[in-house]
C-alpha cells in the first residue's frame, strides 16, 4: 500500500455514501422485480380455457429462469454492499488515528474535494505546510489502514 492508493482510496471513501444509495434502491428494484416474477408464476388462469400442460411448463421454466436471474443480481448487489461498507468501516478506522489538524487537511482536500489553496486558507496554514501535513498523514494511513476487515 503506498500514499498514491491512499489518495485514491480517500477520494472513493467520499462518494462511498452515494454508492451505497445507488446500490440499495438497484437492490430494492431488484427484489420487487423478483417478487413480481414469483406472483406471476403463483397466478391461476382465469380465462375457462382448456390449456396444454406443456405450455403452462414452458412459461414455469421461462419465469424460472427469470428468477434464477434476478437472484444472481441480488446476490452481485448485496457482494457490493458489503464490499462498500468494509472499505468505509476500513478508511473510518485509518482516519481516526490522525491528529485533528492532520484530520482537517485530509477532510478539506481529499472528502471535501476543494483546491490547495482554499484547503489553506480553511485550516489557517500555509500551502507548504499544507502539503508537510498532508505526507504525514497519508503516511499514517498507510500504516493504519487495514483492507478487507
Amino acid at each position: 500500500m503506498n500514499s498514491t492508493r491512499i489518495e485514491r482510496l480517500l477520494l472513493e471513501y467520499s462518494n462511498i455514501g452515494e454508492r451505497k444509495r445507488d446500490i440499495e434502491l438497484k437492490l430494492k428494484d431488484t427484489k420487487l422485480l423478483k417478487q413480481n416474477a414469483v406472483d406471476t408464476m403463483k397466478a391461476p388462469v382465469f380465462t375457462g380455457m382448456p390449456h396444454a400442460k406443456e405450455i403452462r411448463d414452458i412459461v414455469s421454466k421461462t419465469v424460472q429462469i427469470i428468477l434464477d436471474e434476478f437472484q444472481s443480481h441480488l446476490d452481485y448487489y448485496t457482494g457490493q454492499l458489503k464490499l462498500y461498507n468494509q472499505a468505509e468501516a476500513a478508511m473510518y478506522n485509518a482516519l481516526k488515528c490522525l491528529e485533528p489538524h492532520e484530520y482537517n487537511i485530509i477532510y478539506w482536500r481529499y472528502l471535501k474535494g476543494y483546491r490547495w489553496e482554499v484547503v489553506s486558507r480553511k485550516t489557517n496554514n500555509s500551502e507548504r505546510n499544507c502539503y508537510n501535513i498532508r505526507d504525514i498523514a497519508l503516511e499514517k494511513l498507510v500504516q493504519n489502514y487495514k483492507e478487507g476487515e
